[in-house]
């Protein structure tokens, strides 16, 4: 074997080492880059679990009030109140598994959706109907 054979033999074996390095020195690069990215990468931001009303209280409470609480309160009776939550139930509904695992608390009733939609409809602020009824916005 002559000396350029042997030349190109040496410089294709640094050839491949030095690409073999270069694919090491590549990989690790980018464990390195995952690691950190997984390192700073923030969970999933906490929320306010707010305590809703419980619905059964709350008439329990305008109950005790006397009869023309819930009327004042929702411009009808309670009677007409509970039609329209089983006429509209079917479209409300939430999937509660989902609500759960969400907030660890049961999901808001068709109830407490119709109250804040009447709220709502009166020309009560969102904010405002957040508050009273102790729910998220997106509820």
């Amino acid at each position: 074997m002559d000396y350029s054979s042997r030349l190109k033999s040496k410089m294709a074996s640094v050839d491949d080492s030095d690409e073999e390095q270069e694919e090491e020195e590549d990989m690790l690069l980018a464990c390195i880059l995952v690691s950190e990215y997984l390192e700073e990468k923030e969970e999933r931001t906490k929320f306010y679990v707010r305590e809703r009303i419980v619905w059964e209280h709350h008439i329990a409470d305008l109950t005790k009030e006397g009869d023309e609480a819930f009327q004042h309160l929702y411009r009808m009776n309670y009677s007409a109140f509970m039609k329209l939550c089983s006429i509209i139930q079917p479209q409300v509904q939430v999937n509660e598994e989902m609500s759960r695992r969400r907030t660890g608390k049961d999901p808001v009733s068709v109830e407490m959706m119709l109250q804040c939609l009447l709220h709502y409809l009166a020309g009560g602020s969102y904010l405002d109907i957040k508050i009273s009824t102790d729910i998220s916005q997106a509820a």
